[in-house]
């Protein structure tokens, strides 16, 4: 058999015509990564913006939601704490209670 031939043939067998490697694909897959991560968030955003009271929701970050815990940036120790004993004192309730999806525990960290 001949080279070409025989190259022509193995690509028959190894190629994967279903999927494309084209720009599009990888827009499609990028789209339905960005919807899905959409979709799951559950709307804590939404929750954080209308719990948290005002002088602690201006100094932290939602940094993102994983496996049902929310991660929290704060720019200081101070700002940690104070959002800390918020948390503490029914916060975290109310938080729970307004997000759409499953929080297990809010994650404070700093910068």
């Amino acid at each position: 058999m001949l080279p070409d031939a025989r190259l022509r043939l193995l690509r028959t067998h190894r190629t994967n015509t279903a999927t494309g490697h084209g720009l599009g694909v990888v827009l499609q897959r990028q789209r339905a990564r960005l919807e899905r991560a959409a979709r799951d968030g559950g709307g804590v955003e939404e929750a954080w913006a209308a719990v948290v009271p005002v002088r602690l929701r201006g100094r932290a970050t939602l940094v993102g939601l994983r496996a049902g815990t929310l991660t929290v940036r704060c720019p200081s120790a101070a700002d940690r704490f104070a959002l800390d004993r918020w948390l503490r004192s029914g916060g975290e309730r109310q938080l729970r209670a307004a997000a759409a999806v499953a929080l297990n525990r809010v994650r404070l960290v700093l910068r």
